[in-house]
C-alpha cells in the first residue's frame, strides 16, 4: 500500500504559484517577440489612422440604429405623455421615459424634446395598458434589432436594452 501524501505547506504553495507566474509572464513575452517578429509584414497603418477590432458598424447598422432611435424616442414620448396626463402614472411614465432617453443617448441620438404628442387613452387602466403594450412592442423590436445587427457590440447593446425594458415590464407587471 502506498504511503499517504503529506500535505504541502502554505509557503510551498505560494512560492510555487509565484514562480509559475513569473515563468508564464517571461515565457509569454518571449513567445510574443518571436511570433510578432515573424509575422510582421512591414505594412503599418497610415499615421493618424485608427485601427480597432470593433470597427464602426456598416451602413446597414447605421440605418438600424436610426430606426431604433426613432422607436425609442416615440416610446419615450408616450411614456412622458402618459405620466403628464395621468397623475397616478407619473412616476412610472417618468422612469420609462428616462430609461428610453438614456438608451437614445447611448446610441448616439438626442432625446426628443417633447415636440411629439402621442394620443393617450383616457383613464388610468387604459393608459397603463397602452403604455405596457408600447413597452412590449419596443422590447420585441429591440430583440429583432439585436438579432439583425451586423456588429457584435451593437447586438449586445440592443440586447441589453431589450433586457432593461423587460425588467421594467416585469416590475410594472
Amino acid at each position: 500500500m502506498p504511503a499517504p501524501l503529506t500535505p504541502a505547506s502554505r509557503r510551498l504553495v505560494v512560492a510555487g504559484g509565484l514562480g509559475g507566474l513569473a515563468l508564464a509572464v517571461t515565457g509569454c513575452d518571449a513567445v510574443d517577440r518571436l511570433i510578432g517578429d515573424s509575422l510582421d509584414s512591414g505594412v503599418s497603418p497610415a499615421p493618424g489612422a485608427t485601427v480597432s477590432p470593433t470597427a464602426p458598424a456598416d451602413d446597414a447598422d447605421s440605418a438600424l440604429v436610426d430606426k431604433v432611435v426613432a422607436v425609442l424616442s416615440t416610446t419615450a414620448a408616450l411614456a412622458t405623455q402618459v405620466g403628464t396626463q395621468v397623475p397616478a402614472l407619473a412616476r412610472i411614465g417618468a422612469r420609462l421615459a428616462r430609461l428610453h432617453d438614456a438608451h437614445v443617448r447611448e446610441l448616439g441620438g438626442t432625446p426628443a424634446s417633447g415636440t411629439q404628442s402621442p394620443k393617450v387613452a383616457a383613464g388610468r387602466g387604459p393608459a397603463r395598458n397602452q403604455l405596457l403594450a408600447a413597452e412590449a412592442g419596443l422590447q420585441n423590436q429591440l430583440v429583432a434589432a439585436a438579432q439583425s445587427a451586423q456588429s457584435g457590440a451593437l447586438a449586445q447593446l440592443l440586447a441589453s436594452m431589450a433586457a432593461a425594458v423587460a425588467q421594467q415590464r416585469a416590475v410594472l407587471g
